[in-house]
């Protein structure tokens, strides 16, 4: 069995962190700047990672949220180094597929902004753990998980089989992004959303980060 995990991490500027062992990852830096395998990723940016990856800081601190997949009993890879915090926000077992050794999915980091309203009911052809990063937004379904999302950060899951409806409260709009694990024939599609009850009333536009055709071991 398989899980899918969010950490999120703070990485002091001039730090090399330990090599972390994971067998898929996408790495979205929030604030700041790091070098992912080598690679430069900016602020706002994304990169994915297969088997490894090690993270190195120049002049500048670093904030990281980080998706990964791996097998349920694997141990949590928490970064190290210096004075580096890290921490687990969420993990969840995808309830809706079955995922098994060899079986080829969709991995994919993408962010719905200028999110504002309620949605009508809608599903998802696949599950993830989202996290905002902007205004509000509050989640609720008949089954599956509820949730109230107020600050940057706060992550939740969505069962992407359960119906759900999403609301923002004011005026200002919600971002956040999505970590989801899809069929592989989603690659060719934006947002995945399907409408179950009445027109879809939310303002939003949506970014795609990173995906990756990934077979699991």
């Amino acid at each position: 069995m398989y899980t899918l995990r969010l950490y999120q991490d703070y990485v002091p500027a001039n730090i090399e962190c330990r090599q972390i062992e994971s067998q898929h990852s996408i790495l979205y830096v929030l604030r700041g700047g790091a070098e992912i395998n080598g690679e430069a990723v900016a602020a706002d940016q994304a990169v994915y990672c297969k088997d490894s990856f090690f993270i190195k800081t120049a002049e500048m601190d670093a904030v990281i949220w980080r998706w990964e997949i791996v097998r349920e009993e694997a141990a949590n890879t928490y970064l190290e180094g210096g004075p580096v915090q890290s921490k687990l926000a969420i993990s969840r077992k995808v309830q809706m597929f079955e995922l098994t050794s060899r079986s080829k999915w969709l991995f994919r980091l993408d962010c719905i902004y200028g999110n504002l309203g309620s949605t009508g009911l809608h599903s998802h052809p696949g599950s993830g753990i989202r996290c905002l990063l902007e205004g509000n937004l509050h989640v609720r379904g008949v089954i599956g998980e509820c949730s109230d999302n107020t600050k940057t950060g706060d992550a939740w899951y969505e069962e992407g089989s359960y119906p759900i409806i999403s609301t923002t409260y004011g005026d200002e709009p919600a971002a956040f992004l999505r970590g989801m694990i899809l069929p592989v024939e989603y690659d060719e599609y934006p947002d995945t959303a399907m409408w179950i009850e009445g027109e879809k009333k939310v303002q939003s536009s949506w970014k795609n980060y990173s995906q990756q055709v990934i077979m699991l071991r």
